[in-house]
């Protein structure tokens, strides 16, 4: 898997803008940030995307909302198949097909297979992913899921603290503010979901810290390796050879746990799972793509954003598939959401009015 795990309608500006900067200033850093980015046009899937800005920001993120939700429901029909207790398996299909797909993409896209990262690095990528993965579920034997949930959904505050630290960039006091909301929202959000309250572990509370760690990590060193550099990647290379890396991890996984054999049994004695499984893990690799366009042209804190707001869209739908009863914290969360949202839509505007500024003094 890739693109954290391979797992905000608004764009924080990642551009080193201190807090009270000037508007020149601004102007200024802004334009530098945009030398930085990938000159290349947007292709998604074999069809190139408009140079608009706003346009590519609308079609990743529209793009990664509906495929994940699609991917959420299905894999959870999955899940709810008498004796389905197979995790490992699960993934170890899910990142072969991720493979698969890639390859077909960049056959059809390129016309060729090309490698532009090296094998170490995309060793490197695929343990951090497998790593994160692997900590977020064995975490659930000691966490129940809501907690995982609440935990996950704090996951662009550490990618943020670690795209200072990795990448050198810099974020004001709005940018902190609005991401804060937004977890706060989907706290709430979550929260009014759990029926009891969840049952802490010390070593489950270890296990997805680290996995945060790790995923935030794994965001941020995609985009400083594969996608801040003067001959960029392409999304489909990095899911194909991270996959494929990642199908190993995977398959060692299920085979030294013991997992391989009954989890076979199983499948053969259901047959619908592993197409089921193959299904989704279309749609996933088409949200991957999307998260993995949106870290490459805008950022991994972006992306983590339009991430977060997966979750609260999950829900949703699943408000919608399992009729609940509404309270207060369903109806905060939600309202906090909606006011993080706003706040980043207004960053984003004032960061492309700087850009603007910009270009409109380098002309003159």
């Amino acid at each position: 898997a890739a693109a954290g795990g391979a797992n905000g309608d608004a764009e924080l500006s990642a551009a080193p803008v201190e807090a009270g900067s000037s508007k020149v200033k601004v102007a200024a850093v802004s334009a530098e940030e945009e030398d930085n980015m990938p000159k290349e046009k947007l292709v998604l899937f074999g069809i190139t995307c408009p140079d608009n800005r706003a346009a590519q920001f609308a079609i990743l993120t529209v793009g990664s909302l509906v495929c994940s939700i699609g991917f959420s429901a299905l894999q959870e029909g999955v899940t709810r198949v008498p004796g389905f207790k197979f995790s490992g398996w699960m993934t170890l299909i899910t990142t072969l097909s991720y493979a698969v797909c890639a390859l077909i993409e960049m056959v059809a896209t390129k016309g060729k297979l090309e490698k532009k990262g090296s094998w170490g690095n995309y060793v490197l990528l695929s343990t951090l992913t497998f790593g994160g993965m692997y900590a977020t579920n064995y975490a659930l034997k000691f966490l129940n899921y809501a907690t995982r949930i609440v935990a996950k959904s704090s996951k662009v505050i550490p990618v943020m603290l670690f795209s200072t630290i990795i990448n050198g960039k810099k974020y004001n006091w709005r940018e902190w503010g609005a991401v804060g909301l937004l977890v706060a929202g989907i706290i709430l959000f979550t929260l009014g979901d759990v029926a009891s309250m969840p049952s802490f572990s010390p070593i489950g509370i270890v296990l997805i810290t680290a996995a945060l760690c790790i995923d935030a990590i794994t965001s941020n060193f995609e985009e400083k390796v594969f996608f801040r550099v003067k001959n960029p990647s392409s999304h489909s290379e990095v899911l194909l050879f991270a996959s494929l890396f990642g199908s190993i991890w995977s398959f060692a996984s299920v085979y030294l746990t013991g997992e391989l054999a009954p989890a076979i049994a199983h499948s053969m004695a259901n047959p619908q799972v592993v197409p089921s499984i193959m299904v989704f893990s279309v749609l996933g690799y088409a949200s991957v793509s999307f998260i993995l366009g949106m870290i490459k042209f805008f950022g991994a804190t972006e992306a983590e954003i339009v991430k977060s707001c997966r979750k609260v869209l999950s829900i949703v739908i699943s408000f919608i598939l399992f009729p609940k009863a509404l309270n207060w914290k369903y109806i905060a969360g939600f309202v906090t959401v909606v006011g993080s949202i706003a706040w980043t839509f207004q960053l984003k505007q004032e960061k492309i009015k700087a850009k603007e500024a910009a270009k409109a003094a380098e002309a003159a």
